[in-house]
C-alpha cells in the first residue's frame, strides 16, 4: 500500500510569467513633461524623439517631472554599481504624484523589479515601476516602453514582439510523491556551515550522502579552554572577562566580545559538520570570503585538485544592511550585493557550469513583494531569481532552483522581526519544514518550475 505524503506546513507556490498580451499604443501627452536619464544614450535619444519636445534627456532627475524614465538598468556596469545607481537616480526623482519607471534587461544580472517593489511600500505617494526590455534595439526599446507606459503601471517583462507578461504566483504545490535517484558527488554549499542553510544541507546530506564544502567568512576557531560550553553570548563573555581578570590580563570590551562571537561561531560550525557526519556525508569547512572575489577562482580550483568536481552547488550566503531607500549609503548597498550576488557570479565563472546537476539558490520573498528597509536586499535576491531562470536555459541537464523564501523561525528572524511578521500576519517557515521543502523540490521537484515562493504572500508587510 502506497502511503500518502504528508502535506507541508508551508504554503510552496509556483512563480511564473503570465501568458504574452498585446499592450495599447500610449499617448505621450499624457505623461506630462518626461525627464530621461542618459545613462544608456542610445535608448535615452530614442525615446526622447518617439516621446517628442515635452522629453529631455538628463543626466539625473531634477524632481519637477511628472515622469522620469531611468535608463541605469540597461548599462553594463558591474551588478552593484549598476543598482546603486538606479537607486539613487530614482531617489533624485522622487516627488509626489511622480512616475518612475525603471528599465532593464533581462540578459544581465538585473534585481530592479525588488527595488520597485520595495520603493512603493516606502513611497505610497509615487508611482514606481520596472520594465523589463528584451529587445536590443534602441528604437524598438523605445516603442515597448512607450506602449507599456499607456497600460496600468505595474512591473513588465516586455517580449522581442513587444507584448507583455507580468510575475504569478501560481497555486501551491504539493510535495512530491516520489524521489530523484541523482546524488551529486561533491556538494559546494555558501553560507552552510551555520544557521538556516545548514539545516538545509543537513537534510540534503541525510538523502544523498556524498560531500559536503561548507563555506563561510568565518574562521573554525576553537572553544576557549577552561570556560564551559554556552550558547549564550552575554554568559561566554561574562566568562571571558573573568577569565582575564583571574590571570591578570587586561582584555578590552571589544577583544572579549570578538573572542566571544568567534567562539560561538565555531561552536556551531563545528556542530554543523558533526550532524553531516551523523547524516551520511563526509564534510569539511572551507573559509572563503564571498565579497573577496579576487580570491574565489584560486580558492575553486584548490578544491577540485583535492575533492574533485563541484557537482551541487547551494547558494545561502547574505547579509542584511536594512535602512530606508532615501537613507541607503552606497557602501551598504555594495555590502549586500557583495555575498549575494558578486560572489555567486565569481564562483560561477570558476567552475564548469556543465558538470552541475543542481543549483539551489536561497532568495527572498522580499524580492517579490519588495520590503520596507530592504531595498538593496530585495535586489539582490531578485538578481537571483532572474540568473535562475538563465541558468535553467543554459543547463537542460540541471535542476535549478530560486527559493524566495519567506521568514524562517530562527535565522536573521529575531524576536523583533518575528513580532513584526506576526502583526502583519505572516507566518514563519519551521526548521524541518523548510529544510523538507528545499530537499525536495532541490532533488526531485519539476524541472521546469524555477522559482519558489515559500511561505506567505506579503501584501502590507
Amino acid at each position: 500500500m502506497v502511503q500518502p505524503v504528508a502535506a507541508y506546513g508551508s504554503d510552496v507556490c509556483p512563480v511564473r510569467f503570465t501568458a504574452p498580451e498585446p499592450l495599447p499604443m500610449a499617448n505621450p501627452a499624457s505623461l506630462g513633461r518626461v525627464e530621461i536619464t542618459n545613462a544608456d544614450p542610445a535608448t535615452a535619444s530614442a525615446l526622447a524623439a518617439a516621446i517628442g519636445p515635452q522629453a529631455t534627456s538628463v543626466a539625473a532627475p531634477s524632481g519637477t517631472a511628472q515622469t522620469v524614465i531611468l535608463t541605469e538598468g540597461l548599462t553594463n556596469q558591474p551588478p552593484a554599481d549598476r543598482h546603486w545607481s538606479a537607486l539613487a537616480q530614482a531617489r533624485a526623482a522622487r516627488a509626489p504624484g511622480a512616475r518612475i519607471i525603471l528599465l532593464q534587461s533581462p540578459d544581465t544580472v538585473s534585481g530592479l523589479p525588488g527595488l520597485s517593489r520595495t520603493l512603493r511600500k516606502e513611497w505610497p505617494d509615487t508611482n514606481v515601476t520596472t520594465l523589463s526590455l528584451s529587445a536590443t534595439d534602441a528604437g524598438t526599446r523605445a516603442m515597448h516602453t512607450l506602449a507599456a507606459l499607456a497600460a496600468s503601471p505595474t512591473d513588465r517583462l516586455l517580449t522581442a514582439d513587444g507584448q507583455s507578461r507580468e510575475t504569478h504566483v501560481s497555486p501551491t504545490l504539493a510535495p512530491p510523491t516520489s524521489s530523484a535517484h541523482a546524488t551529486p558527488a561533491l556538494w559546494l554549499v555558501t553560507g552552510g556551515a551555520r544557521g538556516v542553510t545548514a539545516t538545509c544541507a543537513i537534510e540534503l546530506a541525510r538523502r544523498t550522502g556524498g560531500t559536503f564544502l561548507l563555506a563561510g567568512r568565518s574562521a573554525l576557531s576553537s572553544w576557549p579552554e577552561g570556560i564551559a560550553p554556552t550558547q549564550d553570548l552575554k554568559a561566554l563573555r561574562a566568562a571571558l572577562a573573568q577569565q582575564a581578570v583571574a590571570s591578570g590580563e587586561k582584555a578590552k570590551p571589544a577583544d572579549i566580545d570578538r573572542t566571544a562571537r568567534a567562539a560561538l561561531a565555531g561552536q556551531e560550525i563545528h556542530a554543523t559538520l558533526t550532524a553531516l557526519a551523523v547524516a551520511g556525508a563526509a564534510a569539511h569547512y572551507v573559509q572563503l570570503d564571498l565579497s573577496d572575489t579576487a580570491t574565489l577562482a584560486p580558492a575553486i580550483a584548490a578544491i577540485q585538485a583535492q575533492h574533485g568536481p563541484i557537482t551541487g552547488l547551494v547558494h545561502g550566503a547574505g547579509v542584511l544592511a536594512d535602512k530606508l531607500a532615501m537613507e541607503k549609503t552606497e557602501a551598504e548597498v555594495r555590502k549586500v550585493f557583495g555575498p549575494k550576488v558578486d560572489g555567486l557570479l565569481a564562483l560561477l565563472s570558476a567552475i564548469n557550469t556543465a558538470q552541475l546537476t543542481h543549483i539551489g539558490l536561497f532568495s527572498s520573498a522580499s524580492a517579490l513583494f519588495g520590503n520596507t528597509g530592504q531595498a538593496d536586499y530585495a535586489m539582490a535576491n531578485e538578481c537571483l531569481n532572474q540568473l535562475a531562470r538563465q541558468l535553467h536555459a543554459q543547463l537542460p541537464h540541471a535542476q535549478v532552483k530560486s527559493f524566495n523564501w519567506g521568514p524562517w523561525d530562527g535565522g536573521m528572524v529575531d524576536a523583533g522581526l518575528a513580532a513584526h511578521f506576526a502583526q502583519q500576519g505572516i507566518s514563519l517557515i519551521g526548521q524541518a519544514d523548510g529544510a523538507r521543502i528545499f530537499a525536495d523540490q532541490l532533488l526531485s521537484g519539476d524541472r521546469d518550475i524555477v522559482e519558489i515562493l515559500v511561505g506567505d504572500a506579503w501584501s502590507g508587510a
